[in-house]
């Protein structure tokens, strides 16, 4: 677990950290920024945490960044753990006097609207101080929008601004290492010398210490026991492509009338979700769960359950956001040639392709204990140690000060 968070600075041994990111919802950056504020304060430096406002259809996280030793000192614009929500938007004249106002030793941006104001007022920042006591810029890619988001003319526009906010930044952080081919090689953003992997940072020790006696969700919408369970849990947005994994799901269960497919999330997709499931008449088989603050009913270690829970994202390539590398697999938005437009969230493979393999995977016996034993917990173990918070704090306090390191032999 984190170290418990100090109530600032120790003697000055630490640097002082101003992170900003677009917003607090719910999502696995917020959870990583939260989870790296903490424990860089653990370690004695003194840290900010600022973030912009949600939208309304967006689930918050912002309870995250309030100390919890000190809830009576919390207020929704400032949080006693050093949390500010900001207004993040253009021209963003509130985050640019907080960044003159803390004269941090280091800006931290996180995601793309972040990234570009706070990197802008970083840059700004600089330029009024001697080379010697300029603050390092940090920005982290968690996932990107360089291609998937937009038409064609839009993204050069935005791999041309990241190419330009690259050239301000000291240290570009990715979070896996098909996310830095792209950034480096695919798009040619950053250089490599200036570009690490640091793997997100989460919280999952709980996870792995799930009751397997309980099935929570199998008991609400009354799954048996022994039914193949699909699930999903993210936002339901374009990139997300939810619609292949419904459409892909009724040919699941087609051949296995047992089969349920859990979505466990929300976004502004959901009343076209809504309206595909009823067009395929599979509403006594899908679910829509929303949102939950636990996330353990949901992946809980049934002895009779097999799911999937996919995300498609952008933090590499392939159909997992958890950075996994599955080679140079289509993309979306990717453009064929002979298209004029790039089709923005194409597919990264047809709904008539994925249930042969869930089949194959899925539709076996249900794991024994002694499977369990032999490999799904050393597997669990081995993923809660890789994307641990104490490692994800190891990572960055180590790349600040390589980077403050490098930055100073070369202003000498």
């Amino acid at each position: 677990m984190v170290p418990p968070v100090p109530t600032g600075c120790h003697g000055g041994a630490g640097v002082k950290i101003l992170r900003v990111i677009t917003r607090l919802n719910v999502g696995g950056p917020a959870r990583h920024v939260v989870l790296l504020d903490r424990g860089l304060r653990g370690r004695g430096h003194e840290t900010r945490l600022v973030y912009g406002s949600l939208a309304p259809v967006e689930a918050s996280l912002e309870h995250l960044a309030v100390d919890r030793r000190s809830p009576d000192d919390a207020h929704p614009r400032r949080s006693a753990g050093g949390s500010v929500r900001s207004a993040i938007c253009a021209p963003s004249p509130s985050l640019l006097r907080l960044v003159f106002r803390e004269a941090p030793d280091v800006v931290h941006t996180h995601t793309a609207k972040a990234g570009t104001l706070g990197r802008v007022a970083a840059c700004l920042f600089n330029m009024t101080r001697p080379r010697r006591r300029r603050c390092l810029v940090v920005h982290t890619f968690h996932g990107h929008v360089l291609t998937g988001y937009f038409g064609p003319a839009m993204n050069v526009a935005v791999r041309l601004a990241e190419r330009t906010l690259a050239r301000i930044t000291d240290r570009v952080v990715t979070i896996s290492p098909a996310q830095r081919d792209d950034i480096v090689t695919r798009f040619s953003i950053a250089a490599a010398a200036r570009t690490a992997v640091v793997p997100l940072g989460l919280d999952l020790e709980h996870l792995a210490r799930l009751d397997p006696r309980r099935a929570h969700l199998r008991r609400q919408f009354g799954i048996p026991e022994r039914a193949l369970v699909v699930g999903y849990v993210g936002r339901f947005v374009a990139i997300k492509d939810l619609a292949t994994l419904v459409r892909a799901f009724a040919r699941v269960a087609a051949q296995r009338p047992d089969a349920v497919l859990l979505l466990v999330g929300d976004g502004p997709l959901r009343a076209e979700i809504d309206a595909l499931v009823a067009a395929l008449a599979l509403q006594k088989q899908v679910h829509l769960v929303g949102w939950i603050d636990d996330l353990a009913p949901a992946v809980r270690d049934d002895r009779h359950l097999r799911a999937v829970v996919a995300e498609r994202g952008h933090a590499g390539r392939g159909d997992r956001g958890d950075g996994g590398s599955e080679g140079r697999r289509r993309h979306p938005g990717r453009r064929r040639r002979g298209c004029r437009r790039a089709r923005a969230h194409r597919p990264a493979r047809s709904a008539t392709r994925i249930p042969r393999r869930w089949l194959t995977r899925l539709s076996g016996s249900p794991p024994t204990p002694a499977n369990d034993r032999a490999w799904v917990r050393p597997a669990a173990e081995a993923v809660v140690g890789r994307f641990s918070p104490e490692r994800l704090v190891d990572d960055i306090d180590t790349l600040y000060s390589d980077a403050a390191r490098a930055e100073a032999v070369a202003r000498v």
